[in-house]
Protein backbone atom coordinates (compact mmCIF):
# COMPACT_ATOMS: atom_id res chain seq x y z
CA UNK A 1 0.00 0.00 0.00
CA UNK A 2 1.31 3.59 -0.72
CA UNK A 3 1.61 6.03 2.13
CA UNK A 4 -0.98 8.83 2.08
CA UNK A 5 0.49 11.93 0.37
CA UNK A 6 2.85 10.36 -2.21
CA UNK A 7 2.69 10.90 -5.66
CA UNK A 8 4.90 9.62 -8.57
CA UNK A 9 5.36 11.92 -11.90
CA UNK A 10 3.40 14.72 -12.77
CA UNK A 11 1.38 15.61 -10.02
CA UNK A 12 2.28 12.90 -7.76
CA UNK A 13 2.85 14.20 -4.44
CA UNK A 14 5.97 13.09 -2.45
CA UNK A 15 5.24 12.31 0.92
CA UNK A 16 6.89 14.18 3.64
CA UNK A 17 8.28 17.19 1.42
CA UNK A 18 5.49 19.74 1.81
CA UNK A 19 7.21 21.36 5.23
CA UNK A 20 10.77 21.37 3.07
CA UNK A 21 9.85 23.78 1.06
CA UNK A 22 9.42 27.15 3.07
CA UNK A 23 12.56 26.44 5.00
CA UNK A 24 14.46 26.24 1.40
CA UNK A 25 12.99 29.95 0.68
CA UNK A 26 14.45 31.74 3.77
CA UNK A 27 17.31 29.60 3.24
CA UNK A 28 17.91 31.05 -0.69
CA UNK A 29 16.22 34.67 0.34
CA UNK A 30 19.54 34.98 2.95
CA UNK A 31 22.00 33.79 0.70
CA UNK A 32 20.59 36.12 -2.08
CA UNK A 33 20.78 39.19 0.51
CA UNK A 34 24.28 38.20 1.75
CA UNK A 35 25.73 37.91 -1.50
CA UNK A 36 24.14 41.21 -2.19
CA UNK A 37 25.71 42.85 0.81
CA UNK A 38 29.18 41.35 0.27
CA UNK A 39 28.47 42.95 -3.85
CA UNK A 40 27.86 46.59 -2.14
CA UNK A 41 30.29 46.93 0.54
CA UNK A 42 33.63 45.29 -2.10
CA UNK A 43 32.07 48.29 -4.60
CA UNK A 44 32.19 50.56 -1.42
CA UNK A 45 35.45 49.55 -0.35
CA UNK A 46 36.97 49.91 -3.87
CA UNK A 47 34.82 53.31 -4.42
CA UNK A 48 36.64 54.54 -0.80
CA UNK A 49 40.00 52.90 -2.58
CA UNK A 50 39.84 55.07 -5.73
CA UNK A 51 39.19 58.29 -3.84
CA UNK A 52 41.89 57.92 -1.23
CA UNK A 53 44.12 57.46 -4.37
CA UNK A 54 42.76 60.41 -6.45
CA UNK A 55 42.61 62.85 -2.83
CA UNK A 56 46.73 61.49 -2.97
CA UNK A 57 46.85 62.52 -6.67
CA UNK A 58 45.81 66.23 -6.03
CA UNK A 59 45.89 69.34 -3.38
CA UNK A 60 43.04 69.74 -0.81
CA UNK A 61 40.25 72.41 -1.96
CA UNK A 62 40.25 75.70 0.34
CA UNK A 63 37.84 75.50 3.56
CA UNK A 64 34.34 77.25 2.72
CA UNK A 65 33.89 80.58 4.37
CA UNK A 66 30.59 80.33 4.97
CA UNK A 67 31.07 77.08 7.10
CA UNK A 68 33.91 79.13 9.29
CA UNK A 69 31.10 81.91 9.30
CA UNK A 70 28.89 79.85 10.92
CA UNK A 71 31.53 77.57 12.81
CA UNK A 72 32.32 80.98 14.79
CA UNK A 73 28.52 81.77 14.84
CA UNK A 74 27.86 78.81 17.02
CA UNK A 75 30.30 79.17 18.94
CA UNK A 76 29.78 83.02 19.82
CA UNK A 77 26.15 81.90 20.47
CA UNK A 78 27.19 79.24 22.45
CA UNK A 79 29.39 81.94 24.74
CA UNK A 80 26.92 84.18 25.05
CA UNK A 81 24.62 81.33 25.62
CA UNK A 82 27.08 80.89 28.85
CA UNK A 83 27.39 84.39 30.00
CA UNK A 84 23.40 84.62 30.18
CA UNK A 85 23.15 82.28 32.01
CA UNK A 86 26.00 83.44 34.33
CA UNK A 87 24.00 86.75 34.79
CA UNK A 88 20.80 85.42 35.37
CA UNK A 89 22.39 83.68 38.15
CA UNK A 90 24.13 86.15 39.57
CA UNK A 91 21.09 88.50 39.31
CA UNK A 92 19.28 86.02 40.75
CA UNK A 93 21.49 85.96 44.12
CA UNK A 94 21.66 89.56 43.84
CA UNK A 95 18.24 89.58 44.26
CA UNK A 96 18.16 87.11 47.01
CA UNK A 97 20.92 89.12 49.06
CA UNK A 98 18.90 92.58 48.18
CA UNK A 99 15.52 90.72 49.57
CA UNK A 100 17.37 89.65 52.97
CA UNK A 101 18.77 93.54 53.43
CA UNK A 102 15.09 94.79 53.13
CA UNK A 103 13.67 92.08 55.09
CA UNK A 104 16.72 92.42 57.87
CA UNK A 105 15.72 96.62 57.59
CA UNK A 106 11.99 96.31 57.96
CA UNK A 107 12.74 94.15 60.91
CA UNK A 108 15.23 96.81 62.31
CA UNK A 109 12.49 99.92 62.10
CA UNK A 110 10.26 97.57 63.10
CA UNK A 111 12.25 96.96 66.12
CA UNK A 112 12.98 100.80 66.67
CA UNK A 113 9.61 101.91 66.33
CA UNK A 114 8.60 99.45 68.62
CA UNK A 115 10.87 100.71 71.19
CA UNK A 116 9.29 104.19 70.64
CA UNK A 117 6.57 103.63 71.03
CA UNK A 118 6.85 102.21 73.87
CA UNK A 119 8.77 105.19 75.12
CA UNK A 120 6.26 107.54 74.15
CA UNK A 121 3.70 105.43 75.82
CA UNK A 122 5.99 105.59 78.83
CA UNK A 123 6.05 109.84 78.78
CA UNK A 124 2.40 109.90 78.11
CA UNK A 125 1.44 107.33 80.89
CA UNK A 126 3.68 109.83 82.99
CA UNK A 127 2.22 112.99 81.81
CA UNK A 128 -1.73 111.42 81.78
CA UNK A 129 -0.24 110.51 85.73
CA UNK A 130 0.79 114.24 86.47
CA UNK A 131 -2.35 115.52 84.95
CA UNK A 132 -4.39 113.29 87.19
CA UNK A 133 -2.27 114.36 90.29
CA UNK A 134 -3.19 117.69 89.15
CA UNK A 135 -6.54 117.72 88.52
CA UNK A 136 -6.81 115.80 91.79
CA UNK A 137 -5.17 118.77 93.83
CA UNK A 138 -6.98 121.02 91.60
CA UNK A 139 -10.07 119.21 93.06
CA UNK A 140 -9.22 119.27 96.69
CA UNK A 141 -8.43 122.94 96.65
CA UNK A 142 -11.49 123.78 94.89
CA UNK A 143 -13.95 121.52 97.32
CA UNK A 144 -12.06 123.56 100.20
CA UNK A 145 -12.28 126.60 98.63
CA UNK A 146 -15.08 129.14 99.62
CA UNK A 147 -17.77 129.80 97.36
CA UNK A 148 -17.27 131.29 94.48
CA UNK A 149 -18.84 134.57 93.25
CA UNK A 150 -21.67 134.39 91.00
CA UNK A 151 -23.96 137.34 89.04
CA UNK A 152 -27.39 136.83 88.54
CA UNK A 153 -27.10 138.46 85.21
CA UNK A 154 -26.46 136.64 82.28
CA UNK A 155 -22.54 137.79 80.58
CA UNK A 156 -21.92 139.63 84.01
CA UNK A 157 -18.74 138.46 85.37
CA UNK A 158 -17.13 139.79 88.44
CA UNK A 159 -13.02 139.65 89.04
CA UNK A 160 -10.42 140.64 91.25
CA UNK A 161 -6.66 140.33 92.12
CA UNK A 162 -4.82 141.32 94.71
CA UNK A 163 -0.75 142.22 94.11
CA UNK A 164 1.04 142.18 97.46
CA UNK A 165 5.22 143.49 97.56
CA UNK A 166 8.19 142.93 100.28
CA UNK A 167 10.77 145.32 98.41
CA UNK A 168 14.20 146.42 99.08
CA UNK A 169 16.41 149.22 97.34
CA UNK A 170 19.39 150.17 97.81
CA UNK A 171 18.97 153.61 97.35
CA UNK A 172 16.84 153.91 100.44
CA UNK A 173 17.36 156.32 103.57
CA UNK A 174 16.12 156.81 107.10
CA UNK A 175 15.41 160.32 106.08
CA UNK A 176 12.75 162.42 104.45
CA UNK A 177 12.55 163.83 100.90
CA UNK A 178 13.05 167.73 100.87
CA UNK A 179 11.04 168.61 98.18
CA UNK A 180 7.81 166.55 98.86
CA UNK A 181 8.19 165.54 102.47
CA UNK A 182 7.40 161.27 101.67
CA UNK A 183 10.09 159.27 103.43
CA UNK A 184 13.34 158.20 101.41
CA UNK A 185 12.84 154.78 103.13
CA UNK A 186 11.38 152.26 100.37
CA UNK A 187 12.47 148.87 102.38
CA UNK A 188 8.90 148.10 103.28
CA UNK A 189 5.53 146.07 102.57
CA UNK A 190 3.31 147.61 100.31
CA UNK A 191 -0.18 146.55 98.51
CA UNK A 192 0.63 147.23 94.92
CA UNK A 193 -2.55 146.77 93.65
CA UNK A 194 -5.85 145.64 94.94
CA UNK A 195 -8.29 145.57 92.40
CA UNK A 196 -12.07 144.47 92.45
CA UNK A 197 -14.26 144.82 88.63
CA UNK A 198 -17.26 143.97 87.16
CA UNK A 199 -17.69 143.63 83.52
CA UNK A 200 -21.01 143.19 81.37
CA UNK A 201 -20.70 141.54 77.97
CA UNK A 202 -23.42 141.73 75.79
CA UNK A 203 -24.44 141.04 71.92
CA UNK A 204 -24.27 145.02 70.73
CA UNK A 205 -23.08 146.17 73.90
CA UNK A 206 -19.93 145.44 76.62
CA UNK A 207 -19.30 147.81 79.94
CA UNK A 208 -17.13 147.47 83.21
CA UNK A 209 -16.30 149.44 86.28
CA UNK A 210 -13.23 148.68 88.58
CA UNK A 211 -11.94 150.11 91.59
CA UNK A 212 -8.24 150.08 92.84
CA UNK A 213 -6.63 150.19 95.97
CA UNK A 214 -2.90 150.68 96.60
CA UNK A 215 -0.68 152.22 99.73
CA UNK A 216 2.27 153.39 97.23
CA UNK A 217 2.08 157.19 98.54
CA UNK A 218 0.17 156.14 101.59
CA UNK A 219 -4.05 154.28 101.42
CA UNK A 220 -5.70 155.23 98.57
CA UNK A 221 -8.69 154.02 96.22
CA UNK A 222 -9.72 155.32 93.28
CA UNK A 223 -11.76 154.55 90.17
CA UNK A 224 -9.39 153.03 87.59
CA UNK A 225 -11.15 151.76 84.60
CA UNK A 226 -15.38 152.81 83.72
CA UNK A 227 -16.39 152.38 80.18
CA UNK A 228 -19.21 151.96 78.00
CA UNK A 229 -18.82 150.25 74.79
CA UNK A 230 -21.49 149.80 71.50
CA UNK A 231 -20.09 147.28 69.32
CA UNK A 232 -20.65 144.98 66.19
CA UNK A 233 -19.85 141.72 66.84
CA UNK A 234 -17.29 139.83 64.65
CA UNK A 235 -18.44 136.55 62.40
CA UNK A 236 -16.90 133.84 64.60
CA UNK A 237 -16.99 133.32 68.24
CA UNK A 238 -14.44 134.35 69.93
CA UNK A 239 -13.38 137.33 67.19
CA UNK A 240 -13.20 140.79 67.70
CA UNK A 241 -15.64 142.96 67.45
CA UNK A 242 -15.22 145.00 63.72
CA UNK A 243 -16.52 147.95 65.36
CA UNK A 244 -16.47 149.12 68.91
CA UNK A 245 -17.20 152.72 70.20
CA UNK A 246 -16.06 153.12 73.48
CA UNK A 247 -16.10 156.28 76.37
CA UNK A 248 -14.87 156.50 79.65
CA UNK A 249 -11.86 155.83 81.55
CA UNK A 250 -9.93 153.33 79.89
CA UNK A 251 -5.74 152.34 79.33
CA UNK A 252 -4.00 154.85 76.90
CA UNK A 253 -4.37 152.53 73.59
CA UNK A 254 -0.34 153.20 72.41
CA UNK A 255 1.64 150.20 72.09
CA UNK A 256 1.56 146.85 73.57
CA UNK A 257 2.95 147.27 77.25
CA UNK A 258 0.90 150.63 78.22
CA UNK A 259 -2.70 148.96 77.67
CA UNK A 260 -1.82 145.08 78.67
CA UNK A 261 -3.44 144.06 81.64
CA UNK A 262 -1.07 143.54 84.80
CA UNK A 263 -1.90 140.14 85.46
CA UNK A 264 -0.47 138.98 82.13
CA UNK A 265 2.91 140.64 82.75
CA UNK A 266 5.81 138.48 84.30
CA UNK A 267 7.87 141.56 85.61
CA UNK A 268 6.68 143.93 88.52
CA UNK A 269 6.52 147.34 86.68
CA UNK A 270 5.88 148.34 82.95
CA UNK A 271 9.58 149.51 81.37
CA UNK A 272 10.68 153.01 82.69
CA UNK A 273 10.14 154.95 79.23
CA UNK A 274 6.57 153.63 79.56
CA UNK A 275 5.92 154.87 83.17
CA UNK A 276 7.62 157.81 82.16
CA UNK A 277 5.57 158.86 79.35
CA UNK A 278 2.25 157.31 80.33
CA UNK A 279 2.57 157.06 84.33
CA UNK A 280 -0.82 155.58 85.41
CA UNK A 281 -1.61 153.88 82.16
CA UNK A 282 -5.19 155.36 82.31
CA UNK A 283 -6.68 158.40 81.14
CA UNK A 284 -10.29 159.50 79.90
CA UNK A 285 -11.75 160.30 76.48
CA UNK A 286 -13.71 158.12 74.00
CA UNK A 287 -11.95 155.37 71.11
CA UNK A 288 -12.84 153.44 67.94
CA UNK A 289 -11.39 150.08 67.96
CA UNK A 290 -12.13 146.51 66.26
CA UNK A 291 -10.40 144.19 64.16
CA UNK A 292 -10.70 141.98 60.93
CA UNK A 293 -9.13 138.90 60.32
CA UNK A 294 -5.35 139.40 61.71
CA UNK A 295 -5.48 143.47 61.20
CA UNK A 296 -6.12 144.97 64.84
CA UNK A 297 -7.12 149.49 64.96
CA UNK A 298 -7.96 151.75 67.51
CA UNK A 299 -8.20 155.42 67.29
CA UNK A 300 -8.60 157.39 71.08
CA UNK A 301 -8.92 161.21 71.29
CA UNK A 302 -8.39 161.62 75.46
CA UNK A 303 -7.91 164.49 78.24
CA UNK A 304 -3.72 164.00 78.02
CA UNK A 305 -3.47 164.18 81.72
CA UNK A 306 -3.03 160.22 82.62
CA UNK A 307 -3.73 159.24 86.35
CA UNK A 308 -0.19 159.33 87.13
CA UNK A 309 0.79 162.27 86.04
CA UNK A 310 2.79 164.83 88.04
CA UNK A 311 -0.19 167.48 87.59
CA UNK A 312 -3.61 167.60 87.15
CA UNK A 313 -3.86 163.95 86.86
CA UNK A 314 -7.28 162.85 85.64
CA UNK A 315 -8.07 166.65 84.90
CA UNK A 316 -7.52 168.57 81.62
CA UNK A 317 -6.16 172.23 81.71
CA UNK A 318 -6.82 172.86 78.32
CA UNK A 319 -9.41 173.13 75.38
CA UNK A 320 -7.46 170.58 73.22
CA UNK A 321 -7.43 166.83 73.37
CA UNK A 322 -4.72 164.53 72.92
CA UNK A 323 -5.10 162.16 69.67
CA UNK A 324 -3.68 158.76 69.52
CA UNK A 325 -4.04 155.18 67.94
CA UNK A 326 -2.13 151.98 66.77
CA UNK A 327 -2.49 149.49 63.96
CA UNK A 328 -0.94 146.20 64.14
CA UNK A 329 -1.87 142.45 63.56
CA UNK A 330 -2.45 139.18 65.32
CA UNK A 331 -2.16 136.21 64.23
CA UNK A 332 -0.92 132.74 64.83
CA UNK A 333 1.62 130.98 61.99
CA UNK A 334 2.00 127.16 61.94
CA UNK A 335 -0.37 126.80 64.47
CA UNK A 336 2.75 126.83 67.33
CA UNK A 337 3.71 130.83 66.81
CA UNK A 338 1.80 133.66 67.73
CA UNK A 339 2.43 136.86 66.44
CA UNK A 340 1.41 140.34 67.93
CA UNK A 341 2.80 143.35 65.84
CA UNK A 342 1.98 146.57 65.54
CA UNK A 343 2.88 151.16 65.29
CA UNK A 344 1.35 153.52 67.24
CA UNK A 345 1.31 157.63 66.86
CA UNK A 346 0.11 160.22 69.40
CA UNK A 347 -0.29 164.06 68.57
CA UNK A 348 -1.21 166.80 72.10
CA UNK A 349 -0.86 169.64 73.63
CA UNK A 350 0.59 170.25 76.71
CA UNK A 351 0.17 172.86 79.62
CA UNK A 352 2.28 175.31 81.12
CA UNK A 353 0.85 176.80 83.93
CA UNK A 354 0.97 180.59 84.34
CA UNK A 355 2.17 182.83 86.93
CA UNK A 356 0.47 185.07 89.43
CA UNK A 357 1.61 189.02 89.24
CA UNK A 358 3.92 189.92 92.75
CA UNK A 359 4.43 192.68 94.61
CA UNK A 360 7.91 194.59 95.65
CA UNK A 361 9.31 193.04 98.19
CA UNK A 362 12.04 193.59 100.97
CA UNK A 363 14.35 190.52 101.87
CA UNK A 364 16.87 190.39 104.60
CA UNK A 365 19.91 188.31 104.44
CA UNK A 366 21.83 187.67 107.52
CA UNK A 367 25.03 187.94 106.47
CA UNK A 368 27.04 187.45 109.64
CA UNK A 369 24.91 185.50 111.23
CA UNK A 370 24.16 187.74 114.33
CA UNK A 371 20.57 188.03 114.10
CA UNK A 372 20.66 192.16 113.62
CA UNK A 373 19.77 194.27 110.86
CA UNK A 374 23.72 195.78 110.81
CA UNK A 375 23.93 197.03 106.94
CA UNK A 376 21.23 197.61 104.96
CA UNK A 377 22.93 197.90 101.57
CA UNK A 378 24.58 194.54 102.31
CA UNK A 379 21.53 192.60 104.03
CA UNK A 380 18.69 193.64 102.79
CA UNK A 381 17.48 193.10 99.20
CA UNK A 382 14.57 194.83 97.20
CA UNK A 383 12.95 192.41 94.77
CA UNK A 384 10.94 194.23 92.60
CA UNK A 385 7.10 193.79 91.79
CA UNK A 386 6.18 191.40 88.55
CA UNK A 387 3.55 191.15 86.34
CA UNK A 388 1.06 188.02 85.96
CA UNK A 389 2.27 185.58 83.48
CA UNK A 390 -0.96 183.89 81.61
CA UNK A 391 -0.54 179.86 81.22
CA UNK A 392 0.07 178.41 77.92
CA UNK A 393 0.22 175.57 75.83
CA UNK A 394 2.63 173.77 73.77
CA UNK A 395 2.30 170.73 71.14
CA UNK A 396 4.11 167.34 72.35
CA UNK A 397 3.99 163.87 69.81
CA UNK A 398 5.07 160.56 70.07
CA UNK A 399 5.70 157.16 67.83
CA UNK A 400 6.42 154.01 68.39
CA UNK A 401 6.22 149.97 67.29
CA UNK A 402 5.96 146.88 69.00
CA UNK A 403 6.67 143.13 68.56
CA UNK A 404 5.50 140.48 70.55
CA UNK A 405 6.67 136.47 69.66
CA UNK A 406 5.53 133.62 71.57
CA UNK A 407 5.78 129.73 70.53
CA UNK A 408 5.47 126.20 71.83
CA UNK A 409 8.14 124.55 69.67
CA UNK A 410 9.87 122.92 72.48
CA UNK A 411 8.23 120.55 75.15
CA UNK A 412 9.37 122.58 78.27
CA UNK A 413 6.44 125.11 77.85
CA UNK A 414 6.01 128.36 75.65
CA UNK A 415 8.96 130.72 74.59
CA UNK A 416 8.00 134.38 74.23
CA UNK A 417 9.88 137.09 72.99
CA UNK A 418 8.53 141.28 73.33
CA UNK A 419 10.53 144.65 72.22
CA UNK A 420 9.32 148.03 71.72
CA UNK A 421 10.90 151.46 70.66
CA UNK A 422 9.07 154.29 72.05
CA UNK A 423 10.53 158.58 70.36
CA UNK A 424 8.77 161.07 71.53
CA UNK A 425 9.25 164.90 71.92
CA UNK A 426 8.12 166.82 74.86
CA UNK A 427 5.71 164.18 76.32
CA UNK A 428 7.42 162.91 79.52
CA UNK A 429 4.79 163.85 82.53
CA UNK A 430 6.81 161.72 85.38
CA UNK A 431 10.30 161.09 85.32
CA UNK A 432 11.48 164.61 84.00
CA UNK A 433 8.33 166.26 82.85
CA UNK A 434 9.29 168.14 79.60
CA UNK A 435 8.20 172.44 79.60
CA UNK A 436 9.12 173.85 76.66
CA UNK A 437 7.83 177.41 78.46
CA UNK A 438 9.47 176.53 81.82
CA UNK A 439 12.96 177.06 83.21
CA UNK A 440 15.07 175.33 80.65
CA UNK A 441 13.13 176.81 77.79
CA UNK A 442 13.86 174.46 75.82
CA UNK A 443 11.96 171.11 74.33
CA UNK A 444 13.00 167.82 75.40
CA UNK A 445 13.52 165.15 73.27
CA UNK A 446 13.27 161.42 74.87
CA UNK A 447 13.92 158.18 73.51
CA UNK A 448 13.18 154.34 75.20
CA UNK A 449 13.10 151.11 74.15
CA UNK A 450 13.04 147.40 75.37
CA UNK A 451 13.73 144.12 75.11
CA UNK A 452 12.62 141.10 77.53
CA UNK A 453 12.60 136.89 76.70
CA UNK A 454 10.78 134.50 78.81
CA UNK A 455 10.31 131.17 79.18
CA UNK A 456 8.11 128.67 80.48
CA UNK A 457 9.01 125.40 82.42
CA UNK A 458 5.76 123.62 83.52
CA UNK A 459 4.15 125.68 86.22
CA UNK A 460 7.08 127.86 86.56
CA UNK A 461 8.34 131.17 84.39
CA UNK A 462 11.36 132.77 84.19
CA UNK A 463 12.36 135.67 81.99
CA UNK A 464 14.94 138.56 81.44
CA UNK A 465 14.61 142.26 80.55
CA UNK A 466 16.39 145.54 79.42
CA UNK A 467 15.04 148.41 78.99
CA UNK A 468 16.44 152.35 78.60
CA UNK A 469 15.31 155.58 78.56
CA UNK A 470 16.44 158.95 77.79
CA UNK A 471 14.56 161.60 78.79
CA UNK A 472 16.34 164.67 77.49
CA UNK A 473 18.89 163.70 74.56
CA UNK A 474 20.17 167.34 74.60
CA UNK A 475 20.93 167.63 77.90
CA UNK A 476 24.11 169.26 78.96
CA UNK A 477 25.62 170.55 81.82
CA UNK A 478 27.16 174.46 82.66
CA UNK A 479 31.03 173.97 83.24
CA UNK A 480 32.54 177.36 83.49
CA UNK A 481 30.30 178.86 81.06
CA UNK A 482 30.19 176.06 78.52
CA UNK A 483 27.57 173.75 77.91
CA UNK A 484 28.88 170.29 78.41
CA UNK A 485 26.44 167.22 77.12
CA UNK A 486 25.60 165.27 80.18
CA UNK A 487 23.80 162.01 80.10
CA UNK A 488 20.70 161.46 81.93
CA UNK A 489 19.81 158.24 80.40
CA UNK A 490 17.95 155.47 82.88
CA UNK A 491 18.70 151.57 81.96
CA UNK A 492 17.58 148.30 83.77
CA UNK A 493 18.47 144.73 83.77
CA UNK A 494 15.44 143.03 85.45
CA UNK A 495 15.69 139.05 85.53
CA UNK A 496 11.75 137.44 87.39
CA UNK A 497 10.78 134.32 88.25
CA UNK A 498 7.45 133.05 89.05
CA UNK A 499 5.64 129.62 90.02
CA UNK A 500 2.32 130.01 88.88
CA UNK A 501 -1.34 128.71 89.58
CA UNK A 502 -5.03 129.02 88.61
CA UNK A 503 -5.80 131.36 91.61
CA UNK A 504 -2.33 133.31 91.75
CA UNK A 505 1.67 133.85 91.23
CA UNK A 506 4.58 134.03 93.32
CA UNK A 507 7.27 136.26 91.90
CA UNK A 508 10.59 137.24 92.50
CA UNK A 509 12.81 139.82 90.58
CA UNK A 510 16.05 141.31 90.76
CA UNK A 511 16.89 145.14 88.84
CA UNK A 512 19.79 146.38 88.28
CA UNK A 513 19.23 149.95 88.01
CA UNK A 514 21.72 152.17 85.86
CA UNK A 515 21.17 155.99 86.35
CA UNK A 516 23.02 159.44 86.72
CA UNK A 517 21.35 160.86 89.66
CA UNK A 518 24.55 160.82 91.92
CA UNK A 519 27.33 163.67 92.05
CA UNK A 520 30.82 162.42 91.22
CA UNK A 521 33.42 164.05 93.29
CA UNK A 522 34.27 166.68 90.39
CA UNK A 523 30.51 167.91 90.36
CA UNK A 524 29.26 165.47 87.33
CA UNK A 525 26.52 163.51 87.33
CA UNK A 526 27.25 159.81 87.53
CA UNK A 527 24.89 156.33 89.07
CA UNK A 528 23.07 156.30 92.07
CA UNK A 529 22.98 153.27 93.44
CA UNK A 530 19.43 152.04 93.18
CA UNK A 531 19.26 148.24 92.62
CA UNK A 532 15.93 146.33 93.71
CA UNK A 533 14.51 143.01 94.73
CA UNK A 534 10.87 142.94 94.72
CA UNK A 535 8.98 139.41 96.44
CA UNK A 536 5.74 139.46 95.03
CA UNK A 537 2.33 137.40 96.30
CA UNK A 538 -0.56 137.59 93.88
CA UNK A 539 -4.18 135.62 94.35
CA UNK A 540 -7.31 136.37 91.58
CA UNK A 541 -10.37 134.98 90.94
Amino acid sequence: MRAAGWKSGEGTTVPGTQWHRPLVAVVVAGLCLAGSKSTARAQTDSSQQKDKAGKRGKKEPPPDPMLEIEKVKAEFEQKLAGQEAAAKLREENLRKEQAASVEEARKDAETRLAADRQERERAVQGLQKALDEATAREDAREKSAPPAVHASTTGVTLYGYVQADLQFRQSSEDQLDPASGQPLNQDRFLIRRARLGAAIDKHYGEGRIEIDGNTVQGSALRLIDVEASAKLPGKNEGAPPVVMGTIGLFRIPFGREVPQDDRQRLFMERSTAARALFPGEYDLGAKISGGWQFVRYVLAVQNGQPLGANSFAGLDPNQQKDILGRVGVEDRIREKVDVVAGVSALRGTGFHAGKLASKSTVQWNDTNEDGLLNNLSSELTGIPASAALPSSNYTRFGFGADLFLSSRLSRLGRSSVAAEFYLANDLDRAILPADPSGIIGRNFREMGYYLALSQEIGRFQVGVRYDYYNPDQDSNKNARGNPVPTDTSYSTVAVAAACVSSWGRFIVEFDRNQNHLGIDPSGMPSNLADNAFIVRGEVGF
